[in-house]
This record gives structure tokens, sequence and C-alpha cells, in this order.
């Protein structure tokens, strides 16, 4: 089990829960046969996955949530900053800093730092999400949002 506080997984930590391989997680998600929440957080051509570790603790109760439902958990509330500086996001999506950079992620100067505004990252995760699995709940949202494999 993966701790709570833990948000997403690599395809790693998924292969090992589950005593599989990397590439059989990846083939799992390429053919619709594994997970719903699945993200590429990977920078340009690169693939690398990301899993919600909600979904691998407890699949059942994530089977009929929605997309702004996931994203509603996966970005937590800032009343007062309203976004996240670049050392939260980058432990957030479990990437190097490096890596971060690569994604192009719309960074902004502020208090000190550097920072993405919520809406801005929740907007990474819509681009970003696989549609690892079927499910009609998707339904209409599935145009909307860009398939990035």
């Amino acid at each position: 089990m993966i701790h709570p506080r833990i948000i997403l997984v690599t395809a790693e930590v998924v292969a090992t829960m589950r005593g599989l391989t990397c590439e059989a997680v990846y083939n799992q998600v390429d053919t619709d046969t594994g997970w719903q929440w699945v993200w590429n957080v990977g920078g340009g051509r690169e693939r690398s996955l990301r899993f919600w570790s909600k979904e691998q603790n407890f699949p059942e109760a994530t089977r009929n949530l929605r997309l702004e439902e996931v994203i509603g958990q996966l970005v937590p509330r800032r009343e007062l900053s309203g976004g996240f500086q670049k050392w939260e996001v980058a432990e957030l999506l479990r990437v190097s800093r490096r890596q971060l950079m690569d994604l192009e992620m719309p960074f902004v100067p502020r208090h000190g730092g550097m920072w993405i505004p919520a809406e801005e990252l929740k907007n990474f995760f819509r681009r970003r999400w696989c549609y690892a699995a079927p499910s009609p709940l998707r339904g209409e949202g599935r145009g909307e949002v860009s398939r990035t494999k």
C-alpha cells in the first residue's frame, strides 16, 4: 500500500506493487487495459508515466470519478497563495527540477521564488491525462482533452 500523503507514483512503483515489469505496465496503459488515472509527465519526446496512488490503493473508490473530480484531489486548494512553488510541483509530479523545466510550465516569479498558478497546474493535468482505461463516464470529455503518449 502506498502512503496516503504520496499523490502520484511512477511506473516502477506500480510494477513492483503488481508483480509486473515496467514494460508490462506501459503496455497495459497503451492498450487501455490497465488504469484510468495516468498522466505522462515526460518532457519533449520522453515518456514518463505517473499513476494516482489512490487508484493503486483503492481502485473501486476511483472507478466512477470524472477527470475534474480527480484533478480537484490532485491539486490541493491554495486559498492564500493561489499557486505552487516550483519545488512543490516537482515533488507532486515526482520529477527532478531539470525534468520540470523540460515540461515548459508557465512559472512566474513571486515572493522570491518561482510559482505556478493553481489553474495552470490543473490545465497541465488536463493536457497530460493518458485515458489509460475506458470509462463511460468520460464521454464528451475525451474530445476536449488531448491524449499525450
